[in-house]
């Protein structure tokens, strides 16, 4: 997508992203799907910054497990519903601290993949536009 806006063309790419927000009072949380837009100077940017916080939510993801596995302190009934408490809440079943990382690291992955797949249309549109202008592409 080109945007003639502010009196020049300014090179845009549309992608879509998966978001969370508020449903109807008392529902939670609804997951859902935006339009957003970038600059072609910063679409990579944007890939890289992405990439970045996935990598580094992974790495907190892995980290998690680790209060999984890990008893209690002692060998007391506290101690021991504590370590149930935290392994739970850290864990993988929905609405755990696991559970949670994991579907953010797909939407970023999802995301980087459409901001990645409409930089790669564009890329491949101008490419066929000046393959046209050179006589080199189909020109019907």
């Amino acid at each position: 997508m080109v945007d003639a806006g502010g009196g020049g063309l300014i090179g845009k790419i549309g992608f879509v992203a998966d978001t969370v927000s508020a449903g109807p009072a008392g529902s939670g949380l609804v997951a859902g799907q935006t339009h957003f837009t970038v600059d072609l100077a910063q679409a990579q940017k944007l890939i890289d910054g992405l990439a970045d916080a996935r990598d580094r939510l992974q790495s907190l993801y892995d980290q998690a497990w680790t209060f999984t596995i890990s008893g209690g302190p002692g060998n007391d009934p506290y101690s021991e519903s504590a370590a149930t408490t935290i392994a739970q809440t850290a864990g993988g079943d929905p609405g755990g601290y696991g559970w949670a990382s994991l579907k953010a690291i797909e939407a970023l992955n999802r995301t980087i993949q459409s901001i990645q797949a409409s930089l790669d249309n564009y890329k491949g549109q101008e490419q066929a536009n000046t393959d046209a202008f050179r006589g080199g592409g189909n020109q019907a």
